[in-house]
């Protein structure tokens, strides 16, 4: 009996010796992605480690809207349908990476997900692409649903199913129609389920009436509160505008501490960008891999400027982006004298958090990050690795931003809540109290982009509500006290930035 006993443990000991290195082979193993010297593919693709968290194996997610369009926004249009931008003849949409485990080539999302634009100067125009810019049509909320409808749908997310889908477009050899077929598509299945139990917080209840993100709009950090932390679901609701990541360089000032995210809950630009792809899906085990890319990403948006504006003083008098020389001088000097202090790179408030109580402006965002949020990230260990964070911090403000790009930074304040330039200056009782957003037409008279009911953003955008939780356009005050022809000016300025 002890002999029988000793062979079958050498036996379940040689096939874990045989096994494990096998299957870690197949499937874990890390593959790194092809080589390339342009920073923007590495920012649009690079993996930031994500995979094995997030990483869907790419025939699945090839093959997901076409199974289930009914669960995408609008449903139409595939990923497209998120509004993600899809550069003619790249084989994924911008903010998605291919990097391989084992033998098997996974799609994750990585930071140009939510950090990429676009624009239209005119109806007809194609969109352009803004690499690293406010992810204006971006609904990242509607590709969250996507992936947790599926997952509790379980009588169409089948094996059978899924593998007639696959092979409809691709001739797959057996070795990779076994891995899909028995482990990786009942693996997908488990996962989206698990995540439609994870996000569940999303979904509106009595108790918690948490308003949906909507395009070009993300809660950022209650994701990570409720999953990473382990902090209980405090109802707080942290929509907020996607920022664009341009001319960072200027926050390695050494003689002041610059703020980041609109409350300026971190000083450090590395940090920012590790916990960013924390709260996507990076483990310490995928860190070790993506460090590379993580840090020619953060060279990237240190350098990376937004377009041009397309207002000119230099363009004929009839075209519509035409701005008068001397409007446009008088509004400098308005904005100098009463807007630089803020938000002029050397200004004295510039990239410090200015107070909730002088600005009134929504504070959600705000109370979202609580001190427990902070401590626990500043102390955040996963599986024993300690990532050594130091630059969190509470605050009870929201930053007073740089301006570059502003043209393609609406709309405007930490939610999103005020259309346009125009409607900025406005006091807040007379801003408008729904709009459309989520379309990249620029509205060349307002300054940002059109939004008006009866207009084309009312068939592309989705409604915004000011007196939802969350979403009100109160506060900002500043220059709405200005008369009308000074106004006008100022927006002409501003429009040119």
């Amino acid at each position: 009996m002890t002999r029988i006993v000793s062979i079958f443990l050498a036996v379940v000991l040689a096939l874990v010796v045989i096994v494990v290195p096998l299957a870690w082979f197949v499937l874990l193993r890390p593959v790194a992605q092809p080589a390339t010297n342009d920073p923007l593919q590495v920012f649009d693709h690079g993996s930031i480690g994500n995979e094995s968290a997030q990483g869907i194996p790419y025939w699945i997610w090839r093959v997901l809207p076409t199974l289930f369009p009914e669960y995408l926004p609008g449903n139409q249009d595939g990923y497209g349908s998120i509004g993600v931008y899809w550069v003619a003849g790249e084989e994924l949409p911008v903010g998605f990476s291919k990097k391989t485990l084992g033998v098997i080539p996974r799609v994750a999302p990585n930071c140009a997900f939510c950090h990429q634009g676009s624009y239209r100067l005119h109806a007809g125009d194609p969109a352009t692409f803004v690499p690293a810019g406010a992810g204006t049509r971006v609904n990242i909320q509607g590709f969250l649903r996507f992936l947790t409808a599926i997952g509790r749908d379980k009588d169409r997310f089948t094996t059978d199913k899924v593998m007639a889908a696959i092979t409809g477009i691709y001739d797959m050899p057996l070795y990779e129609r076994l891995l899909y077929r028995y482990l990786l598509i009942p693996a997908v299945r488990k996962a989206f389920a698990e995540q439609a139990t994870r996000f569940a917080w999303m979904d509106p209840r009595p108790d918690c009436p948490r308003p949906d993100w909507g395009p070009g709009r993300i809660d950022p950090f209650n994701p990570v509160k409720f999953f990473n932390l382990k902090l209980p679901d405090d109802c707080t609701i942290g929509n907020s505008d996607i920022m664009p990541l341009w001319h960072l360089d200027g926050l390695a000032d050494p003689k002041r501490e610059t703020s980041l995210h609109w409350d300026g809950l971190s000083t450090n630009l590395r940090e920012t960008a590790v916990a960013g792809a924390i709260g996507d899906g990076m483990d310490y085990q995928g860190y070790a891999g993506a460090n590379a890319d993580l840090t020619t990403i953060i060279d990237f948006v240190r350098l990376q400027m937004p377009p041009p504006s397309p207002f000119s003083t230099a363009l004929g008098a009839d075209d519509p982006y035409h701005v008068d020389v001397a409007q446009v001088e008088k509004g400098k000097a308005i904005y100098l004298d009463r807007c630089a202090v803020c938000h002029e790179p050397g200004g004295a408030r510039f990239r410090t958090v200015i107070s909730a109580a002088e600005l009134d402006t929504d504070r959600h965002r705000i109370d979202m990050w609580t001190e427990a949020a902070k401590d626990r990230y500043t102390n955040y260990r996963e599986g024993g690795y300690n990532w050594g964070f130091k630059a969190f911090h509470k605050t009870n403000g929201y930053l007073a931003n740089e301006l570059s790009g502003l043209w393609l930074r609406a709309p405007y304040l930490h939610n999103g809540s005020v259309p346009t330039l125009r409607d900025l200056l406005a006091a807040p009782s007379e801003r408008p109290k729904t709009f459309y957003r989520g379309y990249d037409l620029v509205d060349p008279a307002n300054g940002g982009f059109v939004s008006q009911a009866g207009t084309v953003a009312e068939r592309f955008g989705t409604l915004y509500d000011t007196s939802v939780p969350g979403n009100a356009n109160s506060g900002h005050a500043f220059g709405t006290d200005l008369p009308a022809g000074d106004k006008d000016a100022l927006v002409a300025f501003l429009k040119t930035l």
